[in-house]
């Protein structure tokens, strides 16, 4: 029933799970190819209906859209999976090996083509599988100076969710942010020469040069990319501390 077309990425280190249900819109009724862009800070994996479609080629910076594409019958309805990674070492920390280790902040915003006005935003479901540092770390003295009393909690990934008929009842809705709480983070540059460029290590912030791997669909300047779109960017309750979400959304037709 769905087909995957394009496997592109985002950049990062924490899980989202996205679901939810929208108002009926009627099916096209006949297949279509489905194209959406999706921007993750920093890594994402989507899922159609339990089917892995595009997967982040970049796990940190630059902090690039992707545009991904699968096919859909036209008929039923559509479940969004995506787990969403915002970097972080075991300490919850980045740039660990710098002078200042900092907490990043996450951040997912996805639009889709699919007739049924599919885009990132509050309707969505979230549960966040790891957390930290927690608050019994920081009690204990974590902080950037003293990386070695954090911890990260680890909740686990629920069983089947980037299924089709995955419960996601008991999840919280997502946590919408705007564009200067969340952040565009650095933006990519591309060229048929070099690849995706502006690379950097989550460690001691230096530079990693370019990916001449990754192509021009999978290294687009998301704020450029989003300038009209009506999708949010979203996240879990937590900006900083929630490092890996899963987002379920569940797209519905009246012709399902």
């Amino acid at each position: 029933m769905y087909k995957n077309v394009l496997l592109p990425a985002a950049s990062g280190f924490a899980l989202l799970l996205f679901s939810s249900v929208i108002s009926a819109n009627s099916c096209p009724g006949s297949p279509q190819q489905v194209v959406g862009t999706v921007y993750c800070d920093n890594k994402f994996t989507l899922w159609v209906n339990g089917e892995e479609v595009a997967t982040d080629p970049i796990d940190f910076t630059p902090h690039q859209a992707v545009k991904v594409a699968f096919e859909w019958d036209g008929n039923s309805n559509i479940d969004y999976a995506i787990q969403c990674e915002d970097y972080a070492s075991t300490s919850g920390y980045e740039y660990i090996e710098s002078r200042k280790p900092q907490l990043g902040d996450g951040a997912l915003i996805a639009e889709f083509d699919d007739a049924l006005g599919t885009v990132s935003s509050a309707d969505w479901k979230v549960y966040t599988a790891t957390f930290g540092p927690t608050e019994a770390s920081l009690a204990a003295g974590c902080s950037s100076d003293d990386l070695e009393q954090c911890v990260v909690e680890d909740r686990g990934i629920p069983e089947g969710w980037t299924q089709s008929g995955f419960n996601d009842a008991q999840w919280p809705h997502a946590t919408v942010y705007s564009a200067a709480e969340a952040g565009w983070g650095r933006p990519p540059s591309w060229s048929a020469n070099e690849g995706c460029c502006t690379l950097t290590s989550p460690l001691d912030r230096s530079s990693l040069g370019c990916n001449r791997s990754v192509s021009q669909q999978q290294c687009l300047n998301p704020k450029v990319e989003f300038t009209d779109s009506t999708a949010q960017f979203i996240w879990a309750a937590d900006l900083k501390r929630d490092n890996r979400v899963l987002f379920r959304y569940t797209a519905r037709c009246d012709a399902s």
